[in-house]
């Protein structure tokens, strides 16, 4: 479904005036115009009944369902995919926007960007993350999943090992003794279960980045396929898990 999203700086009130950019989506791209309905969600996933009051402004109602606004007849409410918290080595150029808008589409509860022994990019500049920031905003006001938009962060990859919740898996090619295809690590998960996903950038994981993760509690996953690029491989683990865990 299709879906307003709200800036950070929404803080509850019942009144939202609207941006250069809003306007064109809502007025352009929807082709609403004043007094119509559509939905609306702030950052923190919840939802809203918004109405057009003018060119400027909008008025939101809190909504536990947003059926009723709805622009679009096939909802992407009907479910959620399987909750999954995905860790992206930092790919060149405009890699890094490609994998964060496919899996904002799929609807991933968050992106987090790090940085490995065989990432070749070491940081963002402020002005690739907000076009970033930006594309994920793009990519969920058109497919309505429920992806936090906020700062893009680059951390190092020990600090997102340590700090990943849930059942922890991290796709790799190396030799580690302790890995399983992921089809089989899929199978000892209950559904709801929260996944942290790691997916290392071009040059993939070294075997002691490998080895750290399995340590701090990681599954070390391959899966039998060809070799995956890194703008490919999140979006296979998820349908993986998708089928595996929801089918």
């Amino acid at each position: 479904m299709r879906v307003f999203l709200l800036d950070s700086t929404y803080a509850g009130t019942g009144t939202y005036c609207l941006k250069k950019r809003d306007k064109v989506y809502l007025f352009r791209s929807l082709r609403l115009s004043s007094g119509d309905l559509f939905t609306a969600r702030d950052n923190d996933g919840s939802y809203y009944e918004a109405r057009i009051v003018d060119e400027d402004t909008i008025s939101l109602t809190p909504v536990s369902r947003p059926d009723r606004s709805l622009t679009d007849t096939l909802s992407g409410f009907r479910g959620k995919i399987a909750p999954v918290c995905v860790y992206q080595g930092l790919c060149k150029g405009k890699k890094n926007e490609d994998i964060a808008r496919m899996l904002t589409e799929v609807g991933v509860l968050s992106i987090t960007f790090f940085t490995s022994e065989h990432t070749q990019e070491k940081e963002l500049n402020s002005h690739a993350a907000q076009r970033i920031t930006t594309i994920m905003k793009e990519a969920v006001q058109q497919s309505g999943s429920e992806t936090a938009v906020r700062d893009v962060r680059v951390i190092p990859f020990t600090e997102a090992v340590r700090e990943a919740e849930g059942r922890k898996i991290i796709l790799h090619q190396s030799t580690l003794e302790e890995s399983r295809y992921l089809s089989e690590i899929l199978q000892d998960i209950e559904k709801g279960t929260l996944i942290s996903l790691f997916i290392g950038s071009e040059g993939g994981f070294s075997d002691s980045e490998c080895s750290f993760a399995v340590q701090n509690g990681a599954d070390a996953a391959i899966m039998p396929t060809n070799i995956l690029r890194a703008e490919t491989a999140g979006i296979f683990a998820l349908g993986a898990i998708e089928n595996s865990l929801y089918s």
